[in-house]
């Protein structure tokens, strides 16, 4: 049996499917239309990143060429260092004069706190600024009484100067006998090897004037112990009899 065609039908069926092809192609073209367009990749941001920091920076060799230790290399073995400085143990150092420690000024006729006790600021490189990897040296000075000044007279006294290099001898602590202390380590000044008018190292160790380890005092008080040993021998020997 022949498939009618749409024509065949009556008009009024006919305006009826019409409408119906109308709506429904209307309502095709508004899905369409309510689809997102398609997302288009955006440029990626450029970002600009500070550079890796240098983590060698600020470090020197743990020990120099005489085998003496860097201000680096005593801090990278703080506790075993500091634990061997305690016990008495003397360490060589070598450093660049970054500070040396000058007490305010007292206007005549006020009344002003004392100073603190002489001491240094060393580091490892010539340039290097701020106290972040400097270190400490105490006890390079000592007062010398007027009735005890004649003694010392003849000895060299510890002369320093901002920006030259010296050689140090001393015991690395936290806290020095005299009151300073340092968490990062200080060093406690025993002696140091001078500079001559060339600025050239001299080989002889020079100790503070006044020093209780100078050998000058270390020579008097043995003079000393041994008169005493002496008398206190012939007060025996004089009871013995």
């Amino acid at each position: 049996m022949p498939i009618p065609s749409i024509c065949s039908f009556p008009a009024r069926l006919n305006a009826s499917l019409a409408l119906i092809g109308i709506l429904f192609a209307s309502a095709c073209k508004e899905e369409v239309a309510e689809q997102p367009a398609a997302a288009t990749s955006a440029p990626k941001p450029i970002v600009h990143l500070p550079p890796p920091p240098d983590f060698d920076e600020g470090k020197s060799p743990e020990t120099w060429e005489d085998g003496s230790f860097s201000i680096y290399g005593l801090r990278k073995h703080i506790d075993e260092n500091v634990k061997e400085g305690e016990a008495g143990k003397e360490i060589t150092v070598k450093g660049y004069v970054q500070e040396i420690y000058a007490p305010p000024e007292c206007p005549k006729g006020e009344l002003c706190p004392p100073g603190k006790q002489p001491h240094v600021w060393i580091t490892d490189k010539p340039d290097e600024k701020g106290k972040k990897r400097a270190m400490m040296v105490v006890n390079y000075q000592f007062v010398i009484p007027e009735w005890d000044a004649k003694r010392w007279r003849e000895e060299p006294e510890v002369q320093l100067d901002e920006g030259k290099r010296y050689t140090f001898k001393g015991k690395f602590k936290h806290f020095s006998d005299t009151g300073f202390a340092f968490a990062r380590g200080l060093l406690e000044f025993v002696a140091y090897k001078p500079l001559d008018e060339n600025g050239v190292e001299q080989a002889e160790w020079v100790s503070p004037p006044g020093a209780p380890w100078h050998p000058a005092e270390i020579a008097r008080t043995e003079e000393a112990n041994a008169k005493l040993a002496e008398k206190a021998k012939a007060s025996l020997v004089k009871k013995g009899r």
